[in-house]
């Protein structure tokens, strides 16, 4: 069952194509205390990310070439700014998440298959952010 999070006063990116994906994970984030700064797809850049001073990202892993997501993800982990930031990746594409699994371990990302269960996403944002349940 899913408890309350001490994830209070965190920054958390959410990118996603669709604005109704973005207002309902911005919304989820808000009710347990995070700022959530969303971006659209095509906006997202790594002096972006690096400039949000956020705590975790939350990227969708949407339709098109996911190359250029690993391509931004891999430019992430070259920054020494953003090096460390935690990623969550999600996606529609349950086999698409699969192939790319191991790409993604190296690039230190946690990935969900959506749509997700609230557990398995505030599961994934405690694990992200290192804190524990209330």
């Amino acid at each position: 069952m899913y408890q309350p999070t001490c994830i209070a006063s965190k920054r958390v990116i959410v990118v996603d194509h669709d604005a109704e994906t973005i207002k309902l994970i911005a919304e989820l984030l808000r009710d347990e205390g995070c700022a959530p700064l969303c971006y659209p797809t095509w906006l997202l850049s790594v002096p972006c990310i690096e400039q949000a001073e956020a705590d975790l990202l939350i990227l969708e892993l949407g339709p098109g070439d996911p190359s250029v997501t690993l391509d931004l993800l891999g430019d992430l982990r070259r920054n020494g700014r953003t090096r460390t930031l935690p990623v969550i990746v999600d996606s529609t594409d349950d086999r698409l998440l699969e192939r790319l699994a191991e790409p993604l371990r190296a690039l230190g990302c946690t990935w969900l298959a959506k749509p997700f269960a609230l557990d398995e996403f505030f599961e994934s944002l405690k694990a992200c952010l290192g804190v524990g349940w209330n």
